[in-house]
């Protein structure tokens, strides 16, 4: 299994190529990331089962964005059709993403609560109870050193789990790997590539807060399609899978 190792220029061109990407097709790009993110926050409102099923529809999801992304690098006849791919294709390895993500968030959960004791719980109430930030930001400030530790240790451990997941569904739908192998090489490709990584989320957020000035949310409706197409640019570059056509770079880069 091959996983490059790329210079720290790619955390840009990766942006780049994924906004030329997206100007073949903006409308079916943009349309297309709108469609599944709605469709996961839809299932999320279902009563009981309804964050259940929202997890197990998140890779399904995203791998059908990813197999819309390579219609639109290959210049094939595409439509929003393709967002249901992931039902067609691995479909029980993308659900079992699901099933593992969900299981990591609950194991991190589990764990701060363990960590946090009495004031970890006191703390998590007043989050969910508080209507102004002030309140929110005080409660953190009061907290002992225990929640601080719970706190640093989730987060670290949901960045990991996150770096882990993050080109699993895409590993698996593409490629047909089992769901663990694809969660260790979505970690050690991203490992790999921190330096990249690390410029990429720089201009991100620095997209982000250009974007975040256009009124009416237009900003976000813009930076959603974007990410996930960086994803898949990203994906392309760091796993280059013998069974796939190289993805292409222009000239110069």
């Amino acid at each position: 299994m091959e996983i490059r190792k790329l210079k720290a220029a790619r955390g840009w061109l990766w942006i780049r190529h994924a906004y030329q990407l997206l100007l073949r097709n903006p409308l079916l790009g943009i349309s297309g990331a709108l469609a599944s993110t709605l469709a996961v926050f839809a299932v999320l409102l279902l009563p009981l089962l309804g964050p259940l099923l929202a997890i197990a529809l998140l890779p399904i999801m995203l791998a059908g964005y990813m197999r819309l992304c390579r219609a639109l690098e290959e210049n094939e006849p595409a439509d929003l059709s393709l967002l249901l791919a992931g039902f067609r294709q691995h479909t029980r390895s993308l659900i079992t993403l699901g099933a593992m993500l969900m299981l990591g968030m609950f194991f991190i959960s589990t764990l701060m609560v363990f960590v946090g004791g009495a004031g970890f719980a006191s703390v998590m109430e007043q989050v969910h109870g508080a209507q102004d930030m002030q309140v929110l930001v005080e409660a953190l400030n009061n907290a002992d050193s225990q929640v601080a530790l719970a706190l640093l240790l989730g987060f670290s451990l949901l960045l990991v789990l996150v770096v882990a997941w993050q080109y699993a569904p895409i590993l698996v739908f593409f490629s047909g790997i089992s769901p663990w192998l694809a969660l260790q090489a979505s970690f050690l490709g991203t490992l790999r590539n921190i330096i990249p990584y690390t410029v990429y989320s720089l201009i991100m957020q620095l997209v982000a807060v250009v974007l975040g000035i256009l009124p009416y949310g237009l900003g976000m409706i813009l930076l959603l399609p974007l990410g996930l197409v960086s994803l898949y640019v990203s994906y392309r570059n760091i796993f280059p899978w013998l069974d796939e056509p190289q993805p292409a770079i222009p000239q110069g880069d």
